[in-house]
């Protein structure tokens, strides 16, 4: 990613744009496939990706691991496809390639990855695309995201609309896999971009009017990822969770390393001065 900073502290900047991602887990989430290829990018924002066997459509959002190479890992909506390749679209027009890993839904039916935004484009009030994913419209609303100073990680809350079930039959199908997970480990990503950066394809025309320029698909705030701890509500109006940074997980301590005398001679060794 291309440093943002000087771009998004310019005043000319007005409306912040706020994004969520739910990656689920392979395995405890979702009964998972997995499989590994060769890509190749050649001097163009698309990467091709082999594979005979991927199963994948257009459309399909999916959660990649580029292994070697400069092609930078994360979540690419699936643009084209072969019985021999798929392809997705990277936010840089480059040249390289490598290795890739993936760990994909069996049922490409349902999803492993789940792309939020509260709110809708400018063109047909449907969803917003950003960095060429798709994010659904939908009411979402994420809070407690302040450092206190205190000492304590923040623990926010994103609760989400569930008129349509959506989140519901996402905990279902989760707890299909393993029972009464309720989307617990979830990996949360926030995101947040300015309007002028969002793609073009969410304007009139396919004009940012907001650009100065051309637009940055690359410039955003420092993303901040969150684990789904617990779910607190579930009702037919909303579902809520509360979620906890990398370093609040459950069983996870730090350092994780345990330190003995071969690494420090001084422990457990008392000395009366």
């Amino acid at each position: 990613m291309a440093n943002p900073v000087p771009e998004l502290q310019q005043p000319i900047n007005k409306s912040i744009i706020e994004l969520f991602s739910v990656e689920l887990i392979p395995d405890l989430h979702y009964p998972s496939t997995s499989f590994s290829n060769e890509y190749n990018q050649n001097s163009s924002s698309d990467i091709v990706l082999n594979s005979a066997t991927h199963g994948l459509s257009v459309g399909n959002i999916i959660s990649i691991d580029f292994t070697s190479g400069n092609a930078i890992s994360g979540v690419y909506t699936v643009t084209a496809t072969t019985s021999t390749s798929f392809t997705v679209k990277s936010t840089v027009s480059t040249t390289t390639s490598g290795l890739y890993s993936i760990s994909r839904n069996t049922d490409t039916a349902n999803a492993s990855v789940y792309l939020f935004h509260s709110g809708n484009n400018m063109k047909d009030n449907f969803d917003i695309i950003w960095q060429g994913n798709k994010y659904t419209r939908m009411p979402c609303k994420a809070d407690g995201f302040k450092y206190t100073g205190k000492g304590k990680l923040p623990r926010p809350t994103i609760t989400f609309s569930n008129l349509l079930g959506t989140i519901t039959t996402a905990i279902l199908l989760a707890n299909v896999t393993t029972p009464f997970i309720d989307l617990q480990r979830a990996k949360v990503t926030r995101r947040r971009t300015l309007a002028r950066f969002l793609d073009e394809e969410n304007f009139p025309s396919n004009i940012n009017p907001y650009k100065v320029g051309s637009v940055d698909p690359t410039a955003e705030f420092p993303r901040e990822v969150y684990f789904i701890d617990r779910k607190v509500i579930e009702n037919r109006d909303v579902v809520q969770f509360e979620m906890v940074s990398s370093f609040d997980l459950s069983g996870v301590g730090a350092p994780k390393k345990l330190v003995t005398r071969n690494d420090f001679a001084g422990i457990g060794t008392f000395v009366n001065f």
